[in-house]
């Protein structure tokens, strides 16, 4: 006991693991209702479900739980010691870091107990792979190893896949296709990642000049290889490009450049990929993987808004993918149009240069200062705090606690702390939102990719009048030389640049996968039944096909697990249960309705016709 009469958080641990185990084991409705709380929050990251999968309610935990508890055998849990010791945590709860293996692999978990020592909050996640140890850290010499090779000419000849196909392609060389090579290549797979672009790193090299990234180096991290400390703590993305070049070359990855993917299909014989490969010398190559991997963000088809009069004005237009740096403009009028962070950057490079920048608002943004972004990123800008042990507690927060999260932050620091912000950008004319359900920046990202602008100069600007913000309810069309007002008046352009973003992400997947796949797939990106993203870092409805997307934080966080999902497949291991798509570890039958207080609040998913028959929908 401590001073104040309750157990000690290495009291409460002690009895905690063993119930654990036990409930795990062999779940019983009884046993759980003495464990959990009525609304206990468990995310399972690949531990138990081999999937990402959420509980909102101890009946949810105890159906899935009775649904993998004979398949995945979960024994020998104890407390990790690799992790802090059991302690308080900031609300009061217990934290205690602990792990066990199932058939499958290695589990490392989390939980958090009230004062009544029952779990209100777990995580647990897949960790390693008894098929598919890891490589790393090599050992010996490679001249003893690989008698008479050498080591370039050794990189050179497994990297071409002359005589063979890799078992994963990834599409696209961002971070999530690199994060995902590396995680693949520490289990001893070799992936190819294929990129259109002609240098690795292009994807952020190739984009406007005067970009710096928003987030602090520490929320940006890549798994397995820190920064070197001489970093700026704000990275240009020249030198966050050419941190995919040293990246691809530590860790040996596969990647070819300048490779076009035309067109991929499925075998359902072979249960393999057919990807047809354009590379850079013309030729083209047929590759035959098992796993498709699509990481090509928000699969990059440019969007370009409907706008009366458009095809009338004489000036330039150009979406902002195509923009590079702003001395075509000096001296200029441009009307930007978007109000996301591309535009805001843009317009702000233009202005700096001496542009006369207009931006075009057409929905109102959520606008949120710089230094109060970085309150939510908490310990992740803190380098004392080691970043996995971050991540880990991070993941930890299931949908309805992390939405209200989201509605604290935004009330009790956002709301606060940039009140000023927001009434000088409504007094020059910006309308400015909170989000839905006032639910603040990242909730808005994680619905739509987008909706925000973390503040690092533009809004000042705005609220100089140096840039102009023009809303689109008050134009009536565009003419050969501008906008015409609905007051009857005229405003005069140069050019137009469409900071408009992308396409839906299904669009992109389309023009490779085809309409029936992009069909039997269905809802990519914004909250699906259990709180994750719909079909995102997770299986999909076809096998073997993967789409990764979302922001750094979560490519560093989900890529080792999904890494090792796919190894899994590789190997054979995954029971064949949990292929059943009506299986409980595929999908919640309970739609997201709403959260209060942390608590889900959902109603009945009306039944299909599919279901009615013994089969779900996609």
């Amino acid at each position: 006991m401590n001073r104040s009469g309750q157990p000690a958080p290495e009291g409460i641990a002690a009895a905690l693991i063993p119930a654990l185990e036990t409930a795990f084991a062999q779940p019983d409705a009884a046993d759980l209702a003495e464990l959990f709380v009525d609304n206990v929050g468990w995310r399972d990251v690949y531990g138990l479900t081999l999937n990402i999968r959420q509980c909102h309610s101890r009946e949810e935990v105890s159906e899935l739980l009775v649904a993998v508890s004979d398949e995945m055998a979960p024994t020998g849990f104890e407390i990790d010691v690799d992790r802090p010791a059991p302690s308080h945590a900031a609300d009061g709860t217990v934290e205690v870091f602990f792990r066990f293996e199932t058939t499958i692999g290695r589990v490392r978990a989390l939980a958090y107990v009230d004062g009544n020592g029952k779990v209100s909050n777990l995580l647990t996640l897949l960790d390693g792979l008894h098929a598919a140890p890891p490589v790393w850290p090599r050992r010996g010499r490679f001249d003893i190893q690989n008698p008479g090779q050498r080591w370039s000419s050794h990189i050179e000849a497994k990297s071409a896949f002359v005589d063979e196909d890799p078992e994963v392609l990834i599409v696209g060389g961002g971070q999530f296709g690199v994060m995902t090579a590396a995680s693949l290549a520490r289990l001893g797979i070799e992936a190819l990642v294929v990129d259109r672009l002609p240098r690795v790193g292009d994807v952020w090299r190739t984009r406007y000049e005067a970009l710096l990234l928003h987030q602090s180096y520490g929320v940006l991290q890549f798994p397995f290889m820190k920064y070197p400390e001489s970093f700026p703590e704000y990275l240009p993305k020249d030198k966050f490009a050419d941190w995919f070049e040293v990246y691809v070359k530590a860790f040996d990855l596969n990647f070819w450049t300048s490779t076009t993917v035309l067109g991929a299909t499925y075998d359902e014989d072979t249960e393999r990929w057919a990807v047809e490969l354009e590379l850079a010398d013309g030729t083209r190559r047929t590759m035959r993987p098992a796993q498709l991997v699509m990481a090509m963000g928000g699969l990059g088809v440019p969007s370009f808004p409907q706008m009366a009069g458009l095809d009338s004005f004489a000036g330039e237009k150009v979406h902002a993918v195509d923009y590079r740096e702003p001395s075509p403009y000096v001296g200029k009028d441009v009307l930007v149009v978007g109000m996301g962070t591309t535009a805001h950057d843009i317009a702000l490079d233009i202005t700096l240069a001496g542009g006369r920048a207009h931006m075009l608002q057409r929905s109102p943004l959520i606008v949120i200062d710089l230094p109060t972004a970085n309150k939510m990123y908490g310990d992740l800008n803190n380098p004392e705090i080691p970043t996995d042990l971050v991540d880990m507690r991070s993941l930890a927060t299931v949908y309805p606690k992390q939405r209200q999260a989201f509605l604290d932050f935004q009330r009790e620091v956002a709301d606060v702390d940039d009140i000023e912000l927001s009434s000088e950008l409504e007094r020059a004319g910006m309308r400015v939102w909170k989000g839905e359900d006032q639910t603040g920046f990242y909730y808005s990202f994680l619905r739509t990719l987008g909706g925000f602008y973390i503040n690092v100069g533009a809004s000042d600007a705005i609220v100089r009048g140096d840039i102009k913000v023009v809303q689109a309810a008050e134009v009536q069309q565009f003419d050969e030389l501008g906008l015409i007002m609905s007051d009857g008046s005229h405003r005069h352009f140069d050019s137009v640049i469409f900071a408009t973003g992308s396409e839906a992400p299904a669009e992109g997947l389309r023009r490779i996968l085809g309409d029936d796949l992009v069909a039997k797939v269905g809802k990519i990106w914004g909250h699906d039944t259990d709180g994750e993203m719909s079909n995102v870092l997770k299986p999909t409805a076809q096998a073997g096909l993967w789409i990764m997307m979302g922001s750094i934080p979560m490519a560093r966080q989900l890529t080792p697990p999904v890494a090792l999902r796919i190894a899994a497949e590789l190997k054979g291991v995954i029971p064949a249960s949990f292929d059943d798509e009506a299986h409980p570890t595929r999908r919640r039958r309970l739609p997201l309705h709403a959260a209060d207080n942390g608590r889900l609040i959902a109603e009945p998913e009306p039944i299909s016709q599919h279901e009615a028959t013994g089969r779900t929908n996609a």
